[in-house]
């Protein structure tokens, strides 16, 4: 039928972030680590970002937080029921940007020929929440968790659920434009905003 899926070919098949992560404890394997880094870079990047670093910095911050999370789960430290995967990789991040602001500092410094300012003094730890971080958090992983289900339906089945959902379009424009009928509309919107939850439950929730 319209609304059906289509098979995955290749590296389209989905992997859930617990078999990413437990697929992480083995070194050797490198693309466990590359869909690590594709499906979490971008978050925090872009929260160190807003956080005031430049460039090289953020990128800086964003790989060093995750080869410290790698690091800290083959150790056995990470523990899901103590928190979701986010709150975990927002406290590295949290400590990674703030010395990266204390390095840039220093840095001014130096190239001023002054005293290092005292203003920043680091801080004792990350607040227990952010929304801002939660906010980017849970937008990359929609972003990411749309890219893989674009790949997983017929182009006109996922065409209906953007207009539908994401451009907010009346119903009989998506009509016109697919030639579809109320009742098949309705059942593509369904699919694919099932699979999209799915799939953004299984990327942010990991099973012990």
């Amino acid at each position: 039928g319209l609304a059906a899926r289509m098979p995955p070919s290749g590296n389209d098949e989905w992997i859930t972030t617990s078999t990413v992560l437990q697929r992480l404890s083995d070194f050797r394997d490198r693309s466990a680590w590359e869909r690590f880094a594709e499906r979490f870079h971008r978050p925090i990047q872009a929260f160190a970002r807003k956080q005031g670093l430049g460039e090289s910095d953020c990128e800086d911050v964003a790989q060093e937080t995750l080869v410290a999370f790698a690091e800290a789960y083959r150790r056995g430290e990470y523990d899901p029921a103590q928190g979701r995967l986010s709150s975990w990789l927002f406290g590295i991040a949290w400590r990674r940007i703030d010395r990266a602001r204390r390095k840039a500092e220093r840095r001014d410094a130096h190239e001023a020929g002054g005293f290092e300012s005292q203003q920043h003094a680091g801080v004792e730890g990350p607040p227990a929440q952010s929304a801002e971080w939660q906010e980017l958090w849970e937008r990359s992983i929609l972003e990411h968790c749309l890219r893989q289900v674009r790949k997983e339906f017929e182009p006109a089945t996922f065409r209906a659920f953007e207009m539908l959902v994401l451009e907010h379009h009346a119903i009989e424009a998506a009509e016109a434009e697919l030639a579809m009928t109320k009742n098949a509309l309705a059942i593509a919107k369904h699919r694919v905003s099932t699979r999209l939850r799915e799939l953004v439950q299984e990327c942010d929730e990991v099973r012990p």
